[in-house]
């Protein structure tokens, strides 16, 4: 495994959480790249504390060092979070006499984000989720992924068999109605009643008013914003697939020449129900966590519909991709083939633990600012 000797050093919000209960500036590139950090025996600092280990304590996994300032270190990271709650990038960061790289993780949703901004052209790296080929992004935008974190890879460590799961399709997400992805809309009525016929659809959901009662699992409630329930791993961990669909349908690309136009031709799209084959914001925490609990996962075709990532899934051998064109084609080759199901789902955890676990995530992150 290469040594790395470079200094990194986080930018992280003050404030890990909000006044309003159950919500939080929910940093969790950083986390993921912190935890793989030292997984590689990588040196980093942050300039707050974030990210507290355990209810009891005051441990924290990003731990602030008076004695060590950006300026110190040979790679500077920060995340959208930082740069919302204090509405501007970090003083003196683009000093012309700076050795350091300075990186910028964006996973704001929206096809055009904060790092479209003219000042954030200063970044030698914007690692972005949400990536799509179909989207003209400025050059020192790369493809990133929500990937995967030590916080969901404990909740899905224990496995089932799939002979030992539910046949059963879970198809249930936080946002329903108007707010709802047009995506999810669409697959909802093209997709889900073809597929019933070989899946059990299940569309229970948590009560997010309802916090876990464990102090470890209530931690993390609160800190990732009401998004952390062990009855959804549970439910994760007995089901046999997953529908994992997010995102919008935009308007063709010469809208994308002004921000508003193209805010407002999507929410025409969202508004009549229309298909396209450009889809925006498709990434979610849901596609990596169904993956590694050893579901079968459902998205659309990645290459047919430009999603870009540092390492592409394999249609049919990690994850089933459909194509909206012709959702019948793979209704069919289920069917006929229903042993596909398990293999995907056992060749997707083997993929998504290789290349997206903590320690891969941050040796990548390494490897590419550093081009070695």
């Amino acid at each position: 495994m290469a040594i790395f000797n470079q200094k990194v050093f986080f930018y992280t919000t003050s404030r890990e959480i909000l006044p309003e209960p159950g919500s939080a500036y929910f940093q969790d590139l950083i986390v993921n790249l912190a935890d793989g950090f030292q997984h590689l025996g990588v040196q980093y600092y942050s300039s707050n504390n974030y990210w507290k280990l355990s209810p009891k304590g005051h441990r924290y996994l990003l731990q602030f060092d008076p004695n060590v300032a950006h300026w110190d270190c040979d790679i500077v990271v920060l995340e959208r979070q930082w740069v919302e709650e204090n509405g501007s990038l970090p003083k003196d960061l683009f000093n012309p006499s700076r050795s350091y790289i300075t990186v910028y993780l964006d996973c704001e949703d929206g096809w055009r984000t904060l790092s479209w901004l003219p000042e954030f052209r200063q970044f030698d790296f914007i690692f972005r989720t949400h990536c799509n080929t179909n989207i003209k992004c400025p050059a020192n935008i790369h493809p990133w992924a929500f990937g995967l974190s030590s916080r969901v890879l404990n909740e899905v460590s224990e496995c089932k068999s799939f002979e030992e799961k539910k046949r059963c399709l879970l198809f249930n997400f936080r946002q329903t109605g108007k707010h709802c992805h047009s995506l999810r809309r669409f697959v909802a009525k093209t997709f889900i009643p073809k597929i019933k016929d070989i899946l059990l659809i299940d569309s229970s959901t948590d009560d997010l008013t309802c916090p876990p009662q464990d102090p470890y699992h209530y931690l993390r409630w609160w800190q990732t914003g009401k998004r952390h329930y062990p009855s959804y791993y549970k439910r994760l961990r007995d089901s046999a697939a997953c529908a994992c669909f997010g995102g919008f349908f935009l308007a063709p690309q010469f809208t994308d020449c002004n921000s508003k136009i193209g805010y407002y031709s999507e929410r025409l799209i969202r508004e009549f129900g229309v298909k396209t084959n450009r889809i925006s914001q498709w990434d979610s925490w849901r596609f990596w966590e169904s993956l590694a609990a050893g579901c079968t996962t459902f998205h659309v075709d990645f290459e047919k519909y430009g999603f870009d990532l540092p390492m592409l899934p394999k249609n049919w051998e990690h994850y089933i991709g459909i194509d909206l064109d012709n959702i019948q084609e793979s209704i069919d080759r289920i069917a006929e083939q229903p042993e596909i199901l398990e293999k995907v789902a056992a060749q997707g955890r083997v993929w998504a633990l290789k290349n997206y676990s903590p320690q891969a995530t941050a040796l990548y992150f390494m490897e590419k600012v550093l081009n070695v």
